[in-house]
């Protein structure tokens, strides 16, 4: 429980910075929804259809609504909530050698499947904290900028599915960032690492829409599966929350398998 604690006193500063920067994102885009609407018609004909529809925007009637037009900016979002779990994962273990402090955790009565646990369960919380205070915050601007006409009980149940598939989305993520850390032995390219992780699967998941002989690509896109436009629209698809799942499962399978037998820099 000691390391656990360490774990989300040392993370509390960056989780407060990047919720702060999270809310003040979706409010100041949010803002700009009421001037939007004017100018959909203008918007549409500004682009080719296929790459509207690469970039979720191909629906142009939905973006004139507050759950439309939230699904469409808040991707963008999803990908910082995807960089944000994958440095959680790709950080942890890793900077124990890069830091040194592996030394100190061989001296205490712990082993290594503890070490993992407790930072496991610590990114956890933290990442799950962001998560809900994200999504609360954001069904809050929503629910203040919506038009007359919107109902506020459909946008809460939107709300809570896409809440659902963002969480396993982050999960996704953190636990293939902890099976990158197990590899490593220093966290200095943990944020590259991070950035490329996410901005790879959300490059495959846009090829997989504008080429249908590659559509087979948006699986290994966990930002496809829980894109708040989809989810509003379709609900939750069963096929990528097993996808995410199973390579939730094996990740930290591996994670384990690999950090137990790792030759640690002390």
């Amino acid at each position: 429980m000691t390391l656990f604690r360490l774990e989300c006193k040392t993370h509390t500063k960056s989780l407060l910075i990047w919720m702060i920067v999270v809310t003040l994102l979706t409010f100041g885009m949010m803002a700009m929804f009421p001037s939007m609407k004017e100018s959909m018609g203008e918007f549409k004909n500004a682009m080719p259809q296929e790459l509207m529809e690469a970039f979720n925007i191909s629906d142009m009637a939905a973006l004139s609504t507050v759950g439309g037009y939230f699904g469409y900016i808040f991707q963008y979002i999803m990908i910082a909530t995807g960089i944000f779990a994958a440095m959680l994962g790709t950080n942890s273990l890793a900077r124990e050698e890069a830091e040194g402090t592996i030394e100190y955790l061989y001296a205490q009565p712990i082993s290594r499947t503890s070490i993992i646990v407790s930072k496991m369960l610590s990114s956890l919380l933290l990442y799950t904290l962001y998560w809900i205070i994200s999504v609360c915050v954001s069904l809050l601007i929503c629910l203040i900028f919506k038009e007359s006409s919107a109902s506020a009980s459909d946008l809460v149940t939107n709300f809570s599915l896409f809440a659902l598939a963002g969480w396993v989305m982050g999960l996704t993520f953190l636990s293939v960032g902890f099976l990158l850390s197990s590899m490593l032995s220093s966290n200095k390219s943990a944020t590259s690492l991070s950035l490329g992780l996410v901005f790879l699967t959300y490059i495959l998941g846009i090829v997989g829409k504008l080429q249908h002989d590659f559509r087979f690509l948006t699986y290994f896109s966990p930002i496809e599966a829980a894109l708040p436009s989809k989810v509003f629209q379709d609900g939750i698809e069963g096929k990528y929350m097993l996808t995410d799942w199973l390579i939730i499962l094996i990740a930290c399978c591996l994670t384990f398998w690999i950090y137990r037998r790792k030759d640690l820099k002390v």
